[in-house]
């Protein structure tokens, strides 16, 4: 029986992620029925032939919307893996990528390209990606200078990193141009996935699904990781090294897709549970929590972009969304 609510909870899983696509391809100010759907498949052919737009409804399909909700599934999976590693390894339920750094690093990097207005491409990406990267570097050099090898440690040192890199943060906000500068700030670290296109959504997807391919291979590892660092000691794991391993990795493709789309909090922390509440602890938690991530994050966009004229950050949806969530799950469930 058990079996069997798992394989319908497997299809209905795989039925909305294909539900989600289609609804979001349709969706939007631009209009589009199921015959644009239909018919932009033997457009794709063709366009691959001549390398010209067919169409205004394929141009909008394959040029605007495509790359944007491959991308929204890449960081909604990477953000939902990331969560759920994070509880794990660090047996905390309300663990999330923010407890090293990330964020706060990433959007300190973002902030200081706008007001220098470097003339670089993707400079704001491009420090966002490597300030991301550093907090969580220096979180570890912290530690290590500590000489403990207690996780605590690491989380204490997340949050001094954290707390530093929010402090830059705001005194960058303060020297930002208050008409130009200071509002595209504001509007970045509320998140969003306006600024998609082939090029990034392909990078970002193929990082995603090497990452993950990785994750689940050590998800064995990891659950052991969560229940007892003595018996993973004893089966002649190096806890020290895979748990650093992992965490980088992972702080590392967290770093990659905020960069992107800027800082979307909650899918980290809410989607985890979601995942855990229905699948248990199946082999294949990994994936169904990239899964069902990647669906939200499509669904989210979707809205975000739809519902007015102006697009809303998604990073205002996410809190709108998650925080009623978790109290569902305080409350009701009782899983936190």
């Amino acid at each position: 029986m058990r079996k069997i609510l798992k394989l319908n909870h497997k299809a209905i899983l795989c039925l909305l992620f294909i539900v989600s696509l289609i609804i979001s391809i349709l969706s939007g100010r631009f209009r589009l029925n199921i015959n644009d759907f239909i018919y932009f498949f033997p457009q794709l052919l063709d366009y691959f032939k001549t390398g010209e737009y067919a169409t205004p409804s394929f141009t909008i399909i394959f040029g605007i919307r495509l790359p944007r909700i491959i991308l929204a599934i890449s960081i909604g999976a990477a953000l939902s893996i990331a969560g759920l590693i994070f509880q794990q390894i660090f047996k905390n339920p309300i663990a999330s990528p923010d407890i090293l750094g990330v964020s706060s690093g990433a959007s300190f990097g973002a902030a200081l390209a706008m007001i220098l207005a470097f003339n670089i491409p993707h400079s704001i990406q491009l420090f966002s990606f490597i300030f991301g990267l550093l907090a969580v570097l220096i979180a570890y050099m912290i530690k290590k200078i500590s000489k403990n090898d207690n996780i605590l440690y690491l989380v204490l040192s997340g949050i001094i990193v954290s707390a530093f890199f929010s402090s830059l943060l705001s005194a960058v906000k303060y020297l930002a141009d208050p008409y130009q500068q200071l509002p595209s700030i504001v509007f970045w670290t509320m998140g969003g996935l306006y600024k998609a296109n082939w090029s990034n959504t392909l990078f970002c997807l193929l990082l995603v699904l090497l990452l993950g391919y990785i994750f689940q291979k050590l998800s064995y590892k990891i659950s052991i990781l969560s229940m007892d660092e003595d018996l993973a000691k004893t089966m002649g794991i190096n806890v020290s090294r895979l748990r650093n391993s992992i965490l980088i990795l992972t702080s590392f493709m967290v770093a990659i897709c905020v960069s992107i789309s800027g800082v979307i909090g909650w899918v980290a922390l809410i989607i985890p549970h979601i995942s855990r509440l229905i699948f248990k602890n199946d082999k294949g938690l990994t994936i169904y929590t990239g899964l069902i991530g990647a669906i939200s994050l499509v669904l989210i966009d979707t809205v975000a972009r739809s519902l007015t004229p102006s697009e809303i950050p998604i990073g205002i949806l996410t809190s709108l969304i998650g925080a009623p969530i978790l109290g569902y799950l305080i409350i009701v469930k009782k899983t936190i």
